[in-house]
Formats: C-alpha cells, sequence, structure tokens
C-alpha cells in the first residue's frame, strides 16, 4: 500500500493506494456522525461499508441535475447532517455526480472518492472537478471542490473488461509524454504485466500518476493560471472526436488519437520533437489505444470550434516540447483546425 497527500484550498486530501476499501472507510467514516454511499448500480453489491449503500446510474445518462437531487433527497432523508459524509463509488460519472451533490448539499459537506475503473483511478478521482450535465451540454454546471480522501481498491479492477480496463491507460500515457519520462518508459517496459493486470506494477503506475496529477492540481487548482492546460493534452481533439462519433469510440481511445494527432500539429507548430508522434503510437498501440476510426471532418471542426478552452479566435493548446516536458501555446482556432485536417485526416 501507497499513500500521499497533497494541498488543496478546501484541505489536505488524503490518497491511499492498493488498499482493502471496506477497511479504509471504517476507519474514515467513524470521524463524521453518519455517512452514505452512492454507487454505481452494478457494483453496489460489492460496497463494503456500515452507512446506507445506494444505487445510481452510472455512464452520461446518470450524470444528471436530476441524479443529483435524488442524492441530495435521500441523504436528507437518512439524516446526513454537516458534519456527515458522502461516499461516492464508481467511475468517473459517478464520482462527478456524487462530488457535485456534496458541494450544493447544505451548502457543503465532506465526501470520498472510490473509483472502480481504470479511467477514474488514475484521472477522475483526483483534481475536484465535479458536475453534471444539462441543456444538452456536458459539466454545464458544477463546481471544483476537493474530495477529503481517495481510496484506491485495486480488486475492482479484476472485473472490469479488457477494453475497459485498457481505456485508462490512455491517461497515464499522457502523464508519462508530457510531464514523466520514467513513468513512460516503465509503463511501456512492463507493458505485459500491466496488461495481465499485476498488482504491484499497477500500484506504481497509479501512485505515479495521481502524484503527476497531483502535482498540477496543487498550484492550478481552479484553472486559472494555465498550468492546469496540460491536463487536457490530446483532449482538444480527443473530445472532439468523442462528440463527432456521437460518442461511439471510447474516451481512452478518442484521447489517444487525440494526443497522436496533437502531437503531429506541435511538429507542425515547430514545438514537438519529430520523433514523439511515432513515440506516442508506439506506446499506445501497446495498450490496443490506436483504432482506425472513420470521422466526419466537418464534425470534428464543428466540434472544435466549441472546446471549453477556447478564448475569442484562439485556443490554448498544450504541447510537448521534449519527453517529459511542455508548454502552452496560443494558437488561432483557424490555424489550428486546419494543421488538425492536414495532419489527422489519414490517423492512424
Amino acid at each position: 500500500m501507497r499513500e500521499f497527500t497533497y494541498r488543496s484550498r478546501d484541505g489536505d486530501v488524503k490518497v491511499l493506494i492498493n488498499i482493502d476499501h471496506g477497511e479504509a472507510l471504517e476507519r474514515i467514516t467513524k470521524d463524521y456522525t453518519g455517512c452514505v454511499v452512492y454507487a454505481s448500480g452494478n457494483i453496489a453489491n460489492r460496497v463494503k461499508a456500515t452507512c446506507p449503500v445506494i444505487p445510481i446510474v452510472d455512464g452520461e445518462e446518470g450524470k444528471s441535475i436530476e441524479t443529483a437531487l435524488g442524492i441530495v433527497r435521500s441523504a436528507h432523508e437518512v439524516g446526513i447532517d454537516r458534519d456527515g459524509l458522502f461516499i461516492g463509488v464508481g467511475g468517473g460519472s459517478v464520482l462527478d455526480v456524487v462530488g457535485f451533490s456534496a458541494s450544493i448539499y447544505l451548502r457543503g459537506v465532506d465526501y470520498v472518492n472510490v473509483p472502480t475503473t481504470m479511467l477514474s483511478m488514475v484521472d477522475a478521482s483526483l483534481g475536484g472537478k465535479t458536475g453534471v450535465n444539462a441543456l444538452g451540454l456536458k459539466n454545464v454546471i458544477g463546481v471544483i471542490r476537493q474530495p477529503r480522501y481517495i481510496i484506491i481498491d485495486l480488486s475492482f479492477l479484476d472485473s472490469l473488461p479488457m477494453p475497459n480496463y485498457l481505456d485508462g491507460f490512455a491517461e497515464v500515457i499522457k502523464y508519462g509524454v508530457t510531464m514523466d519520462r520514467e513513468l513512460l518508459n516503465g509503463v511501456m517496459g512492463n507493458a505485459d504485466g500491466l496488461i495481465n493486470r499485476d498488482r504491484a506494477l499497477l500500484e506504481d503506475v497509479i501512485y505515479k500518476s495521481l502524484r503527476d496529477k497531483a502535482s498540477i492540481v496543487e498550484v492550478d487548482e481552479l484553472d486559472k493560471s494555465g498550468v492546469r492546460a496540460v491536463l487536457n493534452y490530446g483532449h482538444t481533439v480527443g473530445h472532439a472526436i468523442e462528440s463527432a462519433t456521437n460518442f461511439s469510440v471510447s474516451h481512452g481511445k478518442a484521447v489517444a488519437l487525440g494526443m497522436v494527432c496533437e502531437a503531429r500539429v506541435g511538429v507542425r507548430l515547430g514545438y514537438t520533437p519529430r520523433d514523439v508522434p511515432n513515440l506516442l503510437m508506439n506506446a499506445l498501440s501497446m495498450f490496443n489505444l490506436i483504432n482506425e476510426v472513420d470521422v466526419d471532418v466537418n464534425k470534428l471542426v464543428g466540434a472544435m470550434l466549441r472546446d471549453k478552452k477556447r478564448s475569442g479566435d484562439f485556443i490554448k493548446l498544450p504541447v510537448v516540447i521534449d519527453v517529459g516536458r511542455w508548454d502552452v501555446v496560443r494558437v488561432g482556432i483557424k490555424e489550428l483546425t486546419e494543421l488538425v485536417i492536414s495532419e489527422c485526416r489519414s490517423m492512424p
């Protein structure tokens, strides 16, 4: 078991990796007047907790203001007061809506994240970005509020379907190529063991990934200074691919293609070394994250024009300037879309 603590405006956040979630929750909940668990419906029966366990719908369907209001209603019914605790158990969408609900219930109560997918373990569980979809828009309602604890129980990965499991490695490789050369080398050198879900290797990779992300969150928690933009590497194009394909492409595979595309764009802009796109292709292919995708270019460009990082006619784009080093550049949206069309039309 490994652990670390990162600082936030809401107080210290403790991250526990490779620990039984029931054991951890038993210790944590003793400090609260009450608790309630909101868990993805397909794993609610696996939750080990002394407080009520309430199943909720996961995925984008469940990430709604209606779900959040249902959580608030049920917390009130079971008697959670301001010194009570919400516990979210599930993938990223569940953690998002539970964290958001905790932030608005009685003007804010503490919450704990227990991620159950590889993607949520290395990404969504840490950072404090919570929210729900509404009006046909993703995350249009939300706040940044940090959890008190993040509990990584690797046993949840045992039953995760292989494609869902591998999806999370897109984010791991993102941390490696932008911030952590040692992590990238370790992932590529131990791909077989990681694919076979070796617990010791997973503990190390998840620990390093979350430490990397926490180092960014600590200095740009509210996403104001531009530092947090590195966490969106590959996501400008990746989110556009998801949108243009009506989310038929998984998040991990969309971000994987997005990173390769943005690396090619970085080369054309003169920031990224020429070998980085092929390095990314090799690393991502090891985890079966590079597949041919049929994308309508007009829909892709339209989705990019709606990117949240856009400011007027420009967009802040993170670029790799060397493996493990990054910067943010301001690119004209017209120039960027033209480069994406020319460099990424034939991907992979």
